[in-house]
């Protein structure tokens, strides 16, 4: 469920779940007074018409009493002047807090219930024909609470007389304002259960996920990244949840990443400072066997420059290599694309490394079927440092006397496939994952011996990718290894 609708449903919960059982509550509280009224009155009412009209209800409370005397006094008017009747009559009213008032001609000549009449704030009511109506209900408000009906006659002599039907209600309002009282009451508990509900579920649907949301990000404040964060409902909470997760494994990641980037970077300086150490000793000491005459003869002295060369040669690739590494690094290379005929890239390429590869035992060749109409787009300067690397890579780890190296062109759809094949030492399966990673050596000693610094096979994967392509290795140990990568065609194929 979503988050604004969750909140939209807590809010109609808080307004409408509470009117409603306070409507139910006070219903039934209504419900049950009215049910104790019509049995202590024996009078037929409902909730609706005592909400409507109280006094209709305290009408109602002695309607069938007034009805009853207002029939027998009609039917025989002389009873009202017998004492004794109007005594009987207003015993059996005393019950429902009622009582009988007679007047003559303005005069009380009986009075039913003197305590409560003197209460009474308001004069009784005018004498009124006989033909008019006569069983109107008057509402008296004052220190006493009072309903007043009177049936008005005439004497026989005349006289005006009026017989008064006073219902005392003072006893019928506590009982409702009890009423009220105990709706209020209930309205109260119902709006604080509602509340404590919708809170609660409020609390577990979005505090206690922000909360753990917050702790969470606490410990990664911390420093600690393996507080795995648990991912709720598919709602706006549970997209925070599952996107800070997100958050956390990707740096966490990174963390490590970065921490193995270091390492790598520390191993490196210290292989590439071992690696320079290891030709700057060999310089100096042919140097000093030079200033020292130990090389007495032309031949010798010719050996001791060659090797002071080939040194100083290994060392400046090496520095040239850190170089373009760097550049790599902090994104600073730039590409200029053109469009290249392959067979005389290549020709170009094998006939400045032959040479000196020759002189170190090792024959390169290229392939003769090799189209000349054969085009691809890319930086000559920075494959033909490609071509190097790779070349390079497989002339220092080869193990055979009769080393030879193959460079091959293929057309795949879209692209031209470069392929270099040796017949060295090969690659063991378990280093084929990592050998183009950044500063990855495989076998450390191995690589110290013949002066690897982990960042050659790095650079030919960031100069191809730069150019759209991809890059692959392929070996048997012991007898081949095959690195291939792709170029583009088209200039819109670059990325």
């Amino acid at each position: 469920m979503r988050l604004r609708r969750r909140i939209l449903i807590a809010i109609i919960l808080c307004l409408l779940l509470p009117l409603l059982a306070i409507a139910i509550v006070v219903a039934l509280i209504l419900r049950f007074q009215v049910h104790l009224l019509s049995v202590s009155y024996n009078v037929k009412t409902d909730t609706f018409e005592v909400i409507q009209n109280s006094p209709s209800l305290f009408e109602s409370l002695t309607r069938d009493d007034y009805n009853d005397l207002l029939e027998t006094v009609r039917n025989d008017p002389l009873l009202v002047n017998d004492p004794a009747w109007l005594s009987e009559r207003n015993a059996g009213l005393s019950e429902k807090h009622t009582f009988l008032c007679f007047r003559v001609d303005g005069l009380i000549v009986y009075n039913g219930n003197p305590d409560f009449y003197d209460k009474l704030e308001s004069p009784l009511p005018d004498f009124r024909e006989p033909d008019e109506e006569s069983d109107k209900s008057i509402y008296l408000e004052g220190e006493s609470h009072a309903l007043i009906r009177q049936i008005d006659m005439r004497g026989e002599d005349g006289s005006e007389q009026s017989l008064f039907f006073i219902t005392d209600i003072n006893h019928v309002l506590p009982q409702w304002k009890k009423t009220f009282f105990e709706a209020l009451i209930a309205m109260l508990i119902v709006l604080t259960i509602t509340t404590l509900i919708v809170v609660r579920w409020l609390t577990r649907s979005v505090v206690v996920p922000l909360s753990a949301i917050n702790e969470a990000a606490n410990q990664i404040a911390k420093g600690n990244l393996d507080c795995a964060l648990p991912v709720g409902k598919k709602d706006e909470i549970g997209r925070l949840q599952a996107d800070f997760e997100s958050m956390r494994v990707n740096l966490k990641e990174m963390t490590e990443s970065r921490r193995r980037y270091e390492q790598d970077y520390h191993d490196m300086i210290a292989s590439i400072s071992h690696d320079l150490k290891t030709p700057l000793t060999a310089i100096r000491g042919y140097a000093e066997g030079l200033l020292d005459n130990v090389a007495d003869t032309p031949e010798k002295r010719e050996r001791y420059f060659r090797t002071i060369h080939t040194k100083a040669t290994d060392m400046e690739r090496m520095v040239e290599e850190l170089t373009f590494f760097a550049k790599i690094e902090q994104r600073a290379m730039k590409y200029e694309f053109r469009e290249m005929q392959v067979h005389g890239f290549l020709a170009d390429c094998i006939e400045d490394l032959s040479l000196d590869l020759e002189t170190r035992g090792v024959t390169i060749s290229c392939e003769e079927h090799i189209p000349e109409s054969l085009t691809a787009v890319f930086d000559p300067e920075h494959i033909k440092r490609v071509l190097v690397n790779i070349i390079g890579n497989s002339e220092k780890y080869m193990d055979k006397p009769d080393g030879r190296i193959s460079v091959g062109v293929d057309e795949e759809g879209d692209f031209v496939r470069f392929s270099v094949t040796d017949n060295g030492c090969g690659i063991p399966a378990s280093d084929m994952p990592f050998i183009f990673d950044r500063f990855y050596r495989g076998d450390a000693s191995r690589g110290t011996k013949k002066g690897g610094n982990g960042i050659g096979l790095s650079i030919v994967k960031s100069i191809v990718s730069a150019h759209g392509g991809s890059v692959k290795a392929s070996s048997a140990p012991g007898k081949w290894t095959t690195i291939s990568f792709t170029l583009p065609k088209h200039a819109e194929q670059l990325p």
